[in-house]
C-alpha cells in the first residue's frame, strides 16, 4: 500500500512545476485514459505547461473524453526539459510504451509512477503503487481528494471512465467501497455517465458480437482448476475490425456473467505466432501465473503472452507448443 504521504509529495511537486510531461499507458484502456487525461485536465486548469503523450494511438471508443486529442505520439517530447514527469496505470516503462524513451529525460526531473497493479516495478522516483485501489483513476481521485482538489464535469467523468472500466461497471471482485464512492462524488460533480455508457457499453458491432457468439459456443469447464476457458483463432480474427478490443471485452463479459466457475481465460492467436491470454479471477491471485509467463497485471485480471497455438484435446482447450 502507497503511504498516503506520498500524495502529498506529489502534490506539491506538481504545484511547483513548471512543465509537466503525463504519459498514459501504451496499452490504452478506459483507466489509463481516465487516469491520464483527468489529471492533465487539473494541470491546465492550474496554468501550467503540461504535454500530453502516449505511444500508439487513441483508440476512438474514448474519443468522448476532454483533452483526448490532445494526446501526441511525437517522441520527442522526452528530449525537452521537464520539471515532472507522471506515469498511470504502466506496471513498468515497457508496458507503458516509454522504456527505450526514459532514458532520453534530461536530468533533474521528478519521475511519478502512478499505478495500481500489484506487479508494478516502482520504476519511478515517487511510486504511489495502491494494489487496493480497483483502478488507477481511484488513486487520481485519492490524489483529488487528499489534497482538496475539487472536480469539475470535465475531470469527474475522465475519472468514472477508468472506474467503470475496471471493475466491469462495479462488477467484479476488484469493486471496492472507495471506488463506489468516487464513483458517486463524481457523479455529484456533472460526469456524463451516459455517454460513457454510450461509448463503451452500448457500442457492440455486429461482427463483434459474432465472435462472441463463437466464444460462448466453444466455453468448456475444467473442474481440475474452476475454470472456464474459451479461444480465437487467426482466422476468427482476420477482417473483424476492432478484434482486439471485442477479445479484450469479451474476458470482462464472461468475467461478470460466468457465475459457475472461479476463473475465466480467453486465448487468442496473434498474427506473431503467439497466443495472448485473458485472465479474471474472483477470488485467487492470478497475477502470479501470469508473470510467470511474462505478463501480469492485477491479483484478478491479469493477461500474459506466449508463443504456440491453440488446440483442443477431450473436450479441453490446449495450448500447443510452437
Amino acid at each position: 500500500m502507497a503511504d498516503i504521504s506520498s500524495l502529498k509529495i506529489m502534490f506539491d511537486a506538481l504545484q511547483k512545476a513548471k512543465r509537466v510531461l503525463v504519459i498514459g499507458d501504451g496499452k490504452p484502456d478506459g483507466d489509463s485514459m481516465g487516469s491520464s487525461t483527468a489529471l492533465y485536465g487539473w494541470l491546465k486548469r492550474e496554468g501550467k505547461d503540461a504535454k500530453l503523450f502516449m505511444a500508439v494511438p487513441t483508440p476512438k471508443a474514448f474519443l468522448f473524453l476532454d483533452h483526448v486529442h490532445e494526446f501526441t505520439m511525437d517522441p520527442s517530447l522526452f528530449d525537452e526539459d521537464w520539471d515532472v514527469v507522471v506515469s498511470l496505470d504502466a506496471n513498468m516503462p515497457g508496458a507503458g510504451g516509454f522504456a527505450d524513451l526514459q532514458p532520453r529525460l534530461k536530468p533533474g526531473h521528478v519521475f511519478i509512477n502512478v499505478d495500481h497493479h500489484v506487479t508494478n516495478t516502482k520504476f519511478g522516483h515517487v511510486n504511489i503503487v495502491m494494489v487496493e485501489a480497483c483502478s488507477t483513476c481511484e488513486v487520481v481521485y485519492r490524489f483529488f481528494e487528499e489534497n482538496g482538489i475539487e472536480l469539475d464535469d470535465r475531470i469527474a467523468t475522465s475519472l468514472l471512465t477508468g472506474l467503470c472500466t475496471d471493475t466491469s461497471h462495479f462488477s467484479n471482485a476488484g469493486t471496492n467501497v472507495k471506488g463506489i464512492e468516487a464513483a458517486g462524488v463524481c457523479a455529484a460533480n456533472g460526469a456524463r455517465h451516459a455517454d460513457i455508457l454510450r461509448y463503451l457499453v452500448q457500442n457492440k458491432s455486429v461482427s463483434a458480437l459474432k465472435l462472441w457468439g463463437l466464444a460462448l459456443e466453444r466455453l468448456v469447464f475444467n473442474p481440475g482448476y474452476d475454470a472456464a476457458v474459451t479461444y480465437f483463432t487467426r482466422t476468427d480474427l482476420d477482417g473483424t475490425p476492432r478484434a482486439a478490443e471485442a477479445v479484450e471485452r469479451n474476458s470482462n463479459f464472461l468475467h461478470a456473467t460466468c457465475g459457475g466457475a472461479d476463473v475465466i481465460l480467453v486465448l487468442r492467436e496473434k498474427p506473431d505466432g503467439t497466443i495472448k491470454g485473458s485472465m479474471r479471477s474472483l477470488t485467487r491471485d492470478i497475477s502470479g501465473f501470469c508473470k510467470a509467463f511474462g505478463g501480469g497485471g492485477h491479483k484478478q485480471a491479469a493477461g500474459f503472452t506466449v508463443k504456440g497455438k491453440i488446440g483442443t484435446e477431450n473436450g479441453q482447450v490446449r495450448i500447443l507448443s510452437a
